[in-house]
């Protein structure tokens, strides 16, 4: 492998009508420590001026690289990322969050050299919500974290994750799955990355609890998927974890809460997340309490 220098980092960033925040989330990628990277934004279909900001910064620095497509599709996007993409190490990037300065020097170190090699951050939420803001995920810092701004990883593992199934609504569960499977993680308990909680993010966390219940039953069947796509090659992580998870998800989907409890094959902590989901005097009191529930049960 090349000296760590030479390693090029590839930086994913799908935005749909990011004007209000892309200029500062660009300016953080201009801003690292690391410089061998590469930015590569896919627009699709903003009908705001996410276009013409991106391209003005395209202009200015030919490691910033904008593609644009006609129809809306997050993980669509994140597809045609990838393609362009030629990093060694890839990363997923948001047009609302921020990178910290070293965070591409500190993420790729602890792995330049680990072949299948993965890495996990702390992020810390910034809001104008004071409910919302200074939350650090997970609070068991030495604890992984798997959402999407959070994961680095070597190319080896993203050639077996993409292309995402376009169905999926977001690329982090999908991903974490083939890091979790493939990779070899290694977690640096440090904030690389800062998440902004807003009215207009993809999860929305300030949607009723219908809404915010069938988003999380929506991103939930990326295990399906997956375990369809390596069932019976004799993987544990897919034969028990997997395989338990999904039976777990069609009892949720039709609101049955004791049998996911009797689930022993499965953590505690995922079985008390669909326990959340399935009632929503429950889910109030863990949005009541987010700080507290968040990064334990999140």
């Amino acid at each position: 492998m090349p000296n760590s220098s030479n390693l090029k980092v590839s930086i994913l960033l799908a935005v749909y009508n990011g004007e209000a925040y892309i200029e500062a989330a660009i300016q953080s990628v201009l801003n690292q420590t690391y410089e061998n990277w590469e930015l590569i934004i896919v627009d699709n279909g903003s009908t705001d001026n996410t276009a013409k900001i991106c391209l003005k910064y395209a202009e200015l620095d030919d490691r910033i690289k904008f593609f644009k497509l006609l129809e809306k599709g997050k993980t669509k996007a994140y597809n045609k990322a990838f393609e362009e993409s030629a990093g060694d190490f890839i990363c997923y990037f948001a047009a609302d969050d921020i990178l910290e300065f070293e965070s591409i020097e500190k993420r790729l170190k602890i792995i330049e050299l680990k072949e299948n090699g993965t890495s996990t951050c702390l992020l810390k939420t910034f809001s104008d919500d004071s409910a919302h803001n200074g939350v650090v995920f997970p609070k068991k810092k030495d604890s992984p974290n798997y959402s999407g701004g959070s994961i680095f990883f070597h190319r080896n593992i993203a050639e077996k994750l993409f292309p995402i199934p376009s169905s999926l609504p977001n690329e982090d569960t999908w991903s974490s799955l083939h890091i979790r499977a493939f990779g070899k993680n290694f977690h640096l308990p440090e904030v690389c990355y800062h998440y902004r909680i807003h009215d207009n993010n993809s999860y929305g966390y300030t949607l009723s609890f219908e809404e915010k219940r069938e988003k999380f039953l929506h991103r939930m069947s990326a295990y399906e998927l997956f375990y369809e796509k390596f069932k019976n090659q004799g993987i544990d992580f897919v034969d028990v974890y997997i395989h338990s998870f999904v039976k777990a998800l069609a009892h949720a989907r039709k609101w049955n809460r004791l049998p996911i409890m009797t689930m022993t094959k499965l953590p505690l902590r995922e079985r008390l997340i669909f326990v959340f989901y399935s009632s929503p005097f429950l889910y109030k009191i863990r949005y009541k309490y987010f700080k507290f529930f968040s990064g334990l049960f999140n």
